[in-house]
């Protein structure tokens, strides 16, 4: 039986099988937790059929992980970022401002935007 096969031993869902975050896609730069205060910054390049990642981080090396193992670098002033929620999902943009819980981003045609923070992304730019 596929549902008894997809529990895990403590009764949770198997990751494999849960939906990733909105923001678990390629370019999207995240943060690996390597247990106590150790994180490792890098940035997802290919999302697999399982709803892993390939992740290169900052040494240029390789690791496969799920969504639930990383977490979103938050996005700085000047970053290029991705809007993930909102009436403008999939708008890229440089952070122009913070103020509180909004976001001022200017995007490909010069135009300002105003988002929630939390629907934001940092995103590595392409060279």
């Amino acid at each position: 039986n596929r549902a008894e096969a997809s529990a895990t031993v403590d009764g949770g869902i198997d990751p494999s099988s849960a939906d990733a975050a909105v923001w678990f896609m390629e370019r999207v730069c995240v943060q690996l937790s390597r247990g106590g205060d150790t994180t490792l910054a890098g940035v997802i390049k290919e999302i697999k059929d399982d709803n892993s990642a390939v992740i290169e981080l900052a040494d240029k090396t390789f690791v496969t992980v799920r969504s639930a193992d990383v977490s979103l670098i938050p996005p700085k002033e000047h970053d290029m970022v991705l809007v993930t929620g909102g009436a403008d999902v999939g708008v890229e943009g440089e952070l122009v401002c913070i103020d509180g819980s909004d976001a001022i981003l200017k995007d490909s045609n010069e135009d300002f935007k105003i988002v929630d923070l939390i629907h934001l992304a940092k995103i590595e730019v392409e060279s």
